[in-house]
């Protein structure tokens, strides 16, 4: 039997659940009709940024399919297949999830929204302080506690059931575990707002930067060049790479931060692996695999099965 808040509320309504954006449109359409304006239409902006989220994640998985760019900095060289496929489709329920809340927000706290300007620079130094002070120390407490018995079976066994990393893999999670990373997006943003240092490039700019770095960790494609670490090698404490997060999944005792392996460092649950394995593979991208071209002569034509060795 399923945990409490393991499937969506929304889980039953296939495509038609893309509906409810509606009042947040209807929202939008009536502002510009009635006032002929869509200044501080805060719908709008949660749509646009929507939008963009997705679109990010529809360039990360374009990306790792581009097999000419990414066949020899692949981690894991199995394929994706159908029922990965069919296990990931709804990944963009989280983008979902957060317009409605962010909305929810928005329609009970007015106040708390305008004449936000475009930009604010102690902004910037605030949300990165309450992300590196707060969000990510939540994250690797929660990420451990959902390791642990019931809540790894019941709701975080989902997210490791997909046998080959892939963009959309970082989005796969049941419906508790989104409201906790929703959490986890929300304090900086919220907590710089409250501060008085809020801005909108701020409110676009940090989801769309979480989204990036979890489709790079998830990505099976290692584009870290290990040089920069052997450069700057207090770099490798601040910044994970899809090697590092690759590890996660297959011992899953390790690595269990959000971004920063910092954390993994002080608490003890730092995979020796990580930085060898990253070198290994980010040496070995460019170099050529071997291809086998095999002939089947069973049809009366030839059918030509190629196949890319690592």
């Amino acid at each position: 039997m399923a945990g409490s808040l393991s499937a969506w509320p929304w889980e039953n309504l296939g495509i038609y659940k893309y509906l409810l954006y509606g009042p947040l449109l209807g929202k939008v359409l009536y502002t510009r009709t009635q006032e002929g304006s869509f200044k501080d239409d805060w719908c709008l902006h949660i749509l646009i940024i929507c939008i963009a989220r997705a679109l990010l994640h529809q360039l990360w998985n374009s990306f790792v399919n581009m097999l000419f760019l990414t066949r020899t900095r692949r981690i894991n060289r199995l394929g994706y297949d159908f029922k990965q496929i069919d296990k990931e489709w709804d990944w963009d329920n989280f983008i979902l999830l957060q317009a409605l809340i962010a909305s929810i927000s928005c329609y009970i706290y007015p106040p708390f929204i305008d004449n936000v300007p475009l930009w604010n620079t102690k902004g910037f130094v605030a949300i990165l302080t309450l992300h590196v002070g707060i969000s990510e120390p939540l994250y690797y407490w929660v990420h451990r506690c959902f390791h642990k018995g019931y809540l790894f079976t019941q709701y975080h066994s989902t997210h490791h059931s997909s046998p080959v990393l892939h963009p959309y893999t970082g989005a796969d999670a049941t419906f508790l575990e989104h409201l906790a990373l929703s959490t986890v997006i929300g304090i900086p943003i919220i907590g710089s707002h409250m501060m008085g240092y809020g801005s909108r490039s701020m409110i676009y700019g940090y989801p769309l930067v979480f989204d990036f770095l979890r489709c790079l960790g998830h990505s099976n494609v290692e584009v870290v060049p290990h040089q920069l670490f052997e450069t700057l090698p207090f770099l490798r404490y601040l910044l994970y790479t899809p090697t590092y997060h690759s590890l996660h999944h297959t011992d899953m005792g390790t690595n269990f931060c959000l971004f920063m392996p910092f954390f993994d460092t002080i608490w003890k649950t730092l995979n020796n692996k990580s930085w060898e394995l990253h070198k290994k593979l980010s040496s070995d991208a460019g170099k050529p695999n071997t291809i086998v071209v095999l002939l089947d002569l069973s049809y009366n034509k030839w059918d030509w099965d190629i196949k890319f060795c690592g």
